[in-house]
């Protein structure tokens, strides 16, 4: 769910500077193109900024040219191009919307209005998180907030920044982030203007989404967790109730029903689902994010129900609504996955394998561009949090120094640290040539090893199973959380039985270890290889890989190579 606050609901409109002036020369010329009368001073202002909304870009600088003539100050230009930007972002139309709120950037820190500035960069924030540009409105976010505690406004710092911030680290599966920005607003939301009203019950939706993923990412089934996302969402939609706020209703119903389909009580998700697909229904609310929430997690119910073409026809809405211009593509991903899925239960292979065709593709692309933003946010949260770290550093530095002073054991600390240093570096030697034996070992362990007599198995078949793990093995597949012994079955044509007796014969290994060795090997070749890769947390790593925690992953990293990953990537790093 997109977060604005309800008192930015009026918007008016402006006009960028640079195209104003380009076509401040050519006005005559450009007037007679296109018919437009040579003296617009009879134009209200009103008529004027219509005009400039309903025209594409170049066409509306003759009214743009008119309607800055009028204005009389900077503050009145500012006052504009907000209105302008926020009007644009309304009709969807993100590219001018940037434009123009940039230009009242610009103009507000000229006259240095510091409490305007933060409802320029929050807007420019908004914009930019409504085009999936997330590390641009992370950028916007930050800098709203690095104003806001300098002004010392409270209430939009809790209530408008932090929960935007949040809504972006929860995009890029940085939960703990997202989580702690939430509960920062969620204790100071008593002390604003905000409490009990709309932006509090959209606050509830976003920790309840936090919460619903965190309990999603972990290896167990927590019910606890479950329980702590009703309880928000039940104080939201009392709050909704008495608001009469049908946003509000129709996203917490969703989420209710979102609960009760991972705790596996279908009648209950779909009861809410078909709840929250009413009152969307009935107040003619267009929003495509809450129209595809809802089908997906029906079409999601009516899979488990084995209730196939039902599904197919709630996920054919959802595909309709955002193929054409999509930029949520891991909505998409699983919409293509749950699709094929569909199609499979009804033994339609053919549909069924064009599917996850579909979904393969844009999953790929998906991942090669997540990586890029997250390397960016994490270079981001370096310079941004960094600060306050480099301080305490320096301060401890300092007292360190005088310490070895007034001691007189400067020396003995060298020479500790120097013999420290040998004694890591032989140690390290000895790990990097291990972990060269294991690259070269990797290709081997993968080759089928001698069939045993004790398991009797069609060759062709065999050959034709080893064949589709290859492939997949090539495609990465053992990446993906979705890497259980059933879908590789799935995948490969056969049984989760038979495929184990073929991994155990032909590979020498269990599924799980199997497919262990196969992560693990990706990890040391790419914590090797790739700087940025080995600059993420464990936590991020592991999840890349697969792994549903970072415990498991140091776990199994440890097990096959006798080191730990964080020992591992500092001494790479040094080399």
């Amino acid at each position: 769910m997109m977060y604005f606050p309800s008192r930015y609901n009026v918007y008016l409109k402006s006009v960028p500077v640079l195209i104003i002036l380009f076509f401040s020369v050519h006005y005559q010329t450009f007037a007679q193109r296109q018919n437009i009368p040579n003296d617009l001073r009879l134009e209200t202002t009103d008529q004027l900024t219509s005009n400039i909304l309903e025209l594409p870009q170049e066409e509306s600088a003759i009214f743009e040219k008119e309607l800055l003539r009028r204005l009389e100050s900077n503050d009145d230009r500012v006052v504009l191009y907000e209105e302008l930007s926020r009007a644009l972002s309304k009709q969807g139309n993100h590219k001018r919307s940037v434009a123009y709120v940039k230009e009242a950037i610009t103009y507000a820190q000229f006259i240095k209005n510091k409490e305007k500035l933060v409802d320029l960069y929050t807007l420019l924030g908004n914009s930019e998180l409504i085009a999936w540009h997330n590390q641009e409105a992370l950028d916007a976010y930050y800098k709203a907030l690095e104003i806001a505690k300098k002004q010392g406004n409270i209430d939009h710092q809790v209530v408008i920044i932090n929960p935007n911030i949040a809504i972006v680290r929860r995009r890029m599966r940085q939960l703990d982030k997202a989580l702690e920005a939430c509960n920062e607003a969620l204790a100071s939301i008593a002390n604003t203007t905000y409490y009990d009203k709309k932006d509090h019950v959209n606050l509830l939706t976003i920790i309840s989404d936090v919460h619903l993923e965190i309990q999603q990412s972990e290896t167990r089934l927590d019910l606890h967790q479950y329980d702590t996302v009703l309880k928000y969402v039940n104080q939201g939609l009392s709050m909704s109730n008495q608001l009469d706020y049908k946003l509000g209703l129709v996203d917490l119903y969703t989420k209710k029903g979102t609960v009760y389909f991972y705790k596996k009580e279908y009648t209950a998700s779909l009861e809410y689902l078909k709840t929250a697909d009413r009152i969307l229904k009935e107040s003619n609310i267009k929003y495509k994010t809450y129209i595809n929430n809802i089908n997906y997690f029906l079409a999601s119910c009516y899979v488990e129900k084995k209730e196939y073409k039902n599904a197919i026809e709630k996920l054919q809405l959802i595909i309709d609504l955002k193929e054409e211009e999509d930029k949520n593509h891991s909505k998409l991903i699983k919409t293509y996955k749950l699709m094929a899925t569909s199609y499979e239960g009804l033994d339609d292979h053919k549909s069924s394998s064009y599917w996850y065709s579909r979904y393969s593709k844009l999953n790929e692309k998906y991942q090669k561009d997540k990586d890029k933003v997250v390397n960016t946010i994490y270079e981001k949260d370096t310079g941004l949090l960094g600060q306050e770290i480099a301080a305490q550093k320096r301060n401890a530095i300092y007292f360190l120094c005088l310490l070895i002073a007034v001691s007189g054991i400067c020396i003995l600390i060298l020479y500790i640290y120097k013999k420290k240093q040998r004694a890591s570096k032989q140690s390290f030697d000895k790990l990097l040539k291990k972990v060269n034996q294991l690259e070269k070992s990797s290709k081997e362990s993968l080759k089928p090893k001698e069939k045993t007599r004790e398991v009797v198995i069609d060759d062709e078949k065999v050959r034709a199973v080893l064949k589709g793990l290859k492939r997949l093995e090539e495609q990465e597949f053992f990446l993906s959380t979705d890497c259980s012994l059933r879908s590789m079955a799935k995948k490969v044509k056969t049984n989760a039985t038979y495929l184990s007796k073929i991994i155990n014969t032909h590979k020498g290994l269990s599924y799980n270890d199997y497919i262990n060795n196969l992560r693990i090997d990706y990890a040391v070749n790419r914590i090797k290889s790739d700087k940025k890769f080995r600059s993420f947390s464990i936590k991020s790593i592991a999840t890349e890989l697969g792994y549903k925690s970072d415990y498991s992953f140091a776990k199994h990293f440890k097990s096959k190579t006798g080191i730990n990953p964080s020992y591992y990537i500092k001494r790479i790093e040094n080399i």
